[in-house]
């Protein structure tokens, strides 16, 4: 049998011989290898494998910054896109998916929850907010025997201690100042701090109706995240359409009629959700709706006192 030659080998010297002693790219210095500038590990593609974020990091253009901006809103992938399809039209469906672990296409709910929290106040402080809460100068108005400007209001009316006397005259002097703008900004300021104690309160009282089966705090607490984030969103279509009933008359009509629907739309879209996470029937489900209207106006209520009075105490 004949046998086969090795393949011949040149050596680096021979190479640059023959090449006319010339340093080929085999002879050149290998760059270092290429690493995340956000986690310092070795790159191997186009994004880093212990951390996603992407190897080329070049400080972009105002073209790129707006190309990155126009397909995260309007690509027909985009989670957010996706994440608001399932709140508004499918009751219930983003706690399931995210117990049952189908997590990556779709926003986190702390992530969803505080964006539309964030949006609902911030247009909530630029929304209408002056009013005479506090006026003398007709029957409608606060009055009283006696009471004229805000220096004739005393604690007894309140049945409160004479020590608030001062206290309830600067805030009725507040009040009158502005037409109660400020009252408002800062009970907006309030709300959405004690929002982050009626929430988790809301579904530990919702976790104690449910006996058999049992579910845990988490899937609760899940539930009303993605159930307050539908109500904000709701009440962020309805304050603007308040507002540009405002401004044009002529849609005052069509605001009210929007914000009935809403409204009709969220109680019924409570059953729908608490149906399909928690209860196995509609009967179940519509008991269960209506108790927890009854401990959510109870809490809310409770809370409400005590937005009022902490803002009170602020002005």
């Amino acid at each position: 049998m004949q046998k086969v030659a090795p393949p011949t080998t040149h050596s680096s010297a021979e190479s640059r011989e023959s090449n006319g002693g010339a340093v080929t790219e085999q002879d050149a210095v290998a760059p270092p290898p290429a690493r995340c500038k956000n986690c310092d590990a070795l790159l191997f593609g186009r994004f880093c494998a212990n951390c996603g974020q992407a190897a080329d990091v070049h400080v972009p253009s105002t073209g790129e910054l707006l190309h990155e901006l126009l397909e995260g809103v309007t690509h027909s992938d985009s989670r957010l896109w996706r994440t608001l399809n399932y709140l508004w039209f499918k009751p219930g469906k983003l706690t399931q998916e995210f117990v049952a672990g189908r997590r990556i296409a779709y926003l986190p709910p702390f992530r969803l929850y505080l964006v539309l929290s964030i949006a609902f106040f911030l247009i909530a402080s630029f929304s209408h907010t002056s009013g005479e809460f506090i006026h003398f100068d007709h029957a409608a108005g606060f009055r009283g025997p006696g009471v004229e400007s805000c220096e004739d209001i005393h604690p007894e009316m309140f049945a409160l201690h004479p020590d608030w006397n001062l206290r309830l005259q600067h805030v009725c002097n507040e009040i009158v100042r502005d037409n109660s703008a400020n009252f408002v900004r800062v009970m907006l300021s309030t709300t959405s701090k004690a929002m982050f104690f009626f929430l988790p309160l809301v579904a530990f009282l919702h976790m104690l109706m449910y006996r058999r089966p049992r579910f845990r705090y988490a899937e609760h607490l899940l539930f009303f995240v993605h159930l307050f984030a539908l109500y904000f969103s709701a009440a962020i279509v309805i304050l603007v359409a308040l507002d540009a009933a405002r401004a044009w008359p002529k849609l005052q009509g069509a605001a009210g009629l929007l914000q009935t629907l809403l409204n009709w739309s969220v109680a019924i879209y409570t059953a729908i959700a608490v149906r399909r996470v928690f209860a196995k029937s509609w009967a179940g489900a519509l008991i269960k709706s209506l108790a927890l209207s009854i401990v959510y106006l109870v809490v809310f209520a409770l809370t409400t006192v005590g937005v009022v009075v902490s803002t009170l105490l602020e002005l």
